[in-house]
């Protein structure tokens, strides 16, 4: 099992230690920290009713929740403007958040320290506003061959000239109402997936085109006037300007650069410093206090309950009680603390987009890394395409895409194993048996039969595990009525093998067990689905035994009876896509193969054998990675998995 168990913590301290407290747990990463006012008001904050914790048990009369400090989020906003403008992203490192955390001291270094960049961030901004401007007229290059002296047009006594875009959208609006507005509208063409228009009309019509306009969302192009002339003049100044201030903004970043020699080690100590006291603030809103105490509540592991005694030991007279997570107030969610080993960490993410496990709920992470590696392995089964997906993964989990890379590399290994079933290397057959000459080849295509029987066996298997899953999860949750009598618990679970059972016998001619014995189990698991709820409230002595009328439902169970017949059916028959995956994963470099054969040259066969590659390792990678989740997901998850918690996400920088 991986979810790991949570306990709330509970910690009375003075008011002076409550920043320094809190830096210090946020630091440990390992605290989720929960609003403590609704703690107190479900009557669950626990601080021991001891004649020593009389003052803090007193003060709680006028407690009230604290509020956020607007002060360090402005700061922190200074703080993110300031290294925007000089292009500088500071590394934050935890040291330079020990010591000494006042926020005032902070604040007053950070002000020195704008002010000291200020003349060259303000003139780095200028400079990049001015480039701004002058990208956004880039489409001067769509009318640079219109030989008309734009300053003379804008400056016309009698009528009024915009510039701007349109939408495509916007633009048919426009063309279908041309009769009924009074201008010249110009479609100069396209720029930037909008349209270009120039639009002149009559001074004396300036409200109603504006109004006009505005409803077709028409964006107006400001021109600056000195830029206006000829095209091909506007296009010359324009370049020269922008070389201009690119070189300006050159000298300025080398002369920040400079600067940023003193100054980087300050601004990084300070940038962490105020994005620790930004976390803090925002932890202190869930925090409540009194006059003299503050409070705290927050879930964090059990196995670290004795790792905080060195930090409570700094601060006199903290108080702090453990307790465990099913001795809360249920209006409190328990959140769900994940903790797999490395090797199917990545398949977390893939778990958690269908739902994350309920803190009480079974872990499935392991179970689906190792069921997802065996389906997308026996859909995608070779050896070369598999290790270009273990190399691809390795490489981007270097490159800072760890979760995907890992993931990929993991999924490739899968690929490897069958590759080297299917005696499979970048799609040609009989390379690896050349080599290891051993009896353990199933090549798909001189195996249909095997390839698609073996497919379903294993979505047996998997489905009766889902089914001892589903059990074992309704049993812990002590639903007992769904865990005997549901179509998924052990009733549902016989009524599959029986069905398996008597398909068999048709099959092959003779039953393992007696035809007549699987029919009356049959009726029987029918009977006891239908009779699910009555028959659980019974045994858990609940009343009433329904929750609805009777003919309601007994209705609703009839059709729930079918569900479950058809339900069995398409589950069984849809693992079929395993193999007839694998043998598609086959018959696709075969058309390759076949069409460098039909072009009959050394050259044609090299290009289609690595097209063929890169589009079965792209497109049929991704098809078989989509059709091994939905296996899971409606197959096998649908079974037994709620995934209705929410993670363990503690406070951290």
């Amino acid at each position: 099992m991986a979810v790991k168990k949570l306990n709330m913590m509970n910690i009375v301290c003075k008011n002076e230690y409550l920043d320094e407290l809190l830096r210090d747990l946020i630091l440990e990463e390992n605290c989720q920290f929960i609003n403590t006012i609704t703690e107190i008001e479900e009557g669950d904050f626990s601080i021991g009713m001891t004649e020593e914790n009389a003052d803090e048990i007193l003060d709680m009369e006028d407690i009230v929740p604290l509020k956020e400090n607007s002060v360090v989020t402005e700061y922190l906003d200074k703080m993110n403007d300031f290294i925007n403008k000089l292009e500088y992203a500071p590394e934050i490192k935890k040291e330079h958040m020990l010591g000494e955390h006042r926020f005032e001291n902070i604040k007053n270094e950070i002000d020195e320290v704008v002010k000291k960049f200020e003349k060259i961030t303000d003139d780095m901004q200028t400079v990049k506003n001015s480039l701004k401007k002058l990208d956004s007229m880039g489409f001067i290059d769509r009318i640079k061959n219109i030989n008309v002296d734009f300053k003379e047009l804008m400056d016309l006594d009698f009528f009024t000239m915009k510039f701007g875009f349109l939408t495509r959208e916007k633009r048919r609006k426009i063309s279908q109402n041309y009769e009924n507005i009074m201008a010249v509208v110009l479609h100069i063409g396209a720029y930037e997936e909008k349209e270009l228009y120039i639009i002149i009309s009559p001074k004396s019509l300036d409200l109603e085109m504006s109004r006009i306009l505005r409803s077709t969302d028409f964006v107006e192009i400001e021109i600056d006037s000195k830029y206006l002339s000829y095209p091909y003049e506007m296009e010359r100044m324009i370049a020269a300007d922008r070389k201009k201030y690119e070189n300006e903004l050159m000298e300025l970043r080398k002369t920040s650069d400079e600067y940023m020699v003193e100054y980087r080690d300050t601004i990084e100590r300070l940038y962490s410093k105020i994005v620790m006291e930004s976390k803090i603030d925002n932890v202190r809103t869930k925090v409540a206090a009194t006059r003299n105490f503050c409070y705290i509540s927050a879930w964090i592991p059990e196995e670290h309950n004795d790792s905080y005694g060195s930090i409570f030991e700094r601060y006199s007279n903290t108080l702090v009680t453990y307790k465990d997570a099913e001795d809360v107030s249920n209006k409190i969610p328990i959140p769900t603390f994940l903790k797999n080993f490395f090797f199917f960490r990545p398949f977390e993410t893939l778990v958690n987009m269908y739902g994350v496990p309920s803190h009480d709920e079974m872990d499935t992470t392991v179970f689906f890394g190792l069921v997802y590696m065996f389906f997308f392995g026996a859909m995608f089964g070779d050896l070369g395409q598999g290790m270009v997906f273990v190399g691809a993964g390795f490489f981007l989990e270097k490159r800072g895409m760890a979760n995907f890379g890992s993931l990929m590399w993991r999924i490739g290994l899968g690929s490897v194993f069958f590759g080297i079933i299917y005696d499979s290397f970048f799609g040609y057959e009989h390379i690896i048996s050349k080599y290891i000459p051993l009896p353990i080849y199933i090549r798909p295509m001189d195996n249909i039969n095997t390839i698609l029987l073996a497919a379903v066996a294993s979505g047996v298997v998997l489905l009766l595990i889902s089914y001892g899953c589903s059990i074992f999860n309704k049993v812990k949750a002590e639903e007992f009525g769904e865990a005997f009598f549901g179509r998924n618990g052990i009733n549902g679970m016989a009524l599959f093998l029986t069905l398996l059972a008597l398909i068999y016998g048709m099959v092959e001619g003779s039953y393992i067990i007696p035809k007549g014995i699987l029919y009356i189990i049959l009726a029987i698991s029918i009977i006891l689905l239908i009779l699910e709820e009555p028959l659980g409230n019974l045994l858990t002595g609940e009343k009433p035994l329904y929750r609805e009328p009777p003919a309601e439902y007994y209705t609703e169970s009839g059709f729930n009876v079918l569900e479950t017949f058809l339900s069995i059916l398409s589950n069984g028959i849809s693992f079929i896509r395993i193999g007839a995956f694998a043998l598609n994963h086959v018959g696709l470099f075969i058309a390759f193969q076949t069409v460098a054969d039909m072009i009959g040259s050394r050259t044609g066969n090299v290009a289609m054998f690595i097209i063929g590659n890169i589009v079965i390792i792209g497109l049929e990678g991704l098809i078989v990675f989509i059709q091994g989740l939905r296996l899971f997901y409606y197959e096998l998850f649908s079974k037994y998995y709620k995934g209705e918690g929410v993670l363990f996400s503690p406070d951290k920088i």
